[in-house]
């Protein structure tokens, strides 16, 4: 029989950030020894998620940002 654990959070809103990473650290509680494998799950969804954000680069900007670097 497998048991499943559940664990119900109540976060308060007006303190995301801070009320993110206690539940993160609740959690990883419960899973001695696997605190490493699942920080790095979250820092690459989050990072993935940071850089969704980030302002598309322009390849034409690039190319001459790139030209004017090369000597003459």
């Amino acid at each position: 029989m497998v048991v499943v654990k559940k664990v119900e959070l109540s976060n308060d809103l007006t303190r995301p950030a801070d009320e993110l990473i206690e539940s993160i650290l609740s959690v990883l509680s419960f899973f001695p020894g696997r605190q490493q494998e699942i920080l790095q799950q979250v820092d690459h969804t989050v990072g993935e998620m940071l850089a969704s954000f980030q302002p598309k680069e322009d390849p034409a900007s690039v190319e001459k940002i790139e030209d004017s670097t090369s000597p003459i």
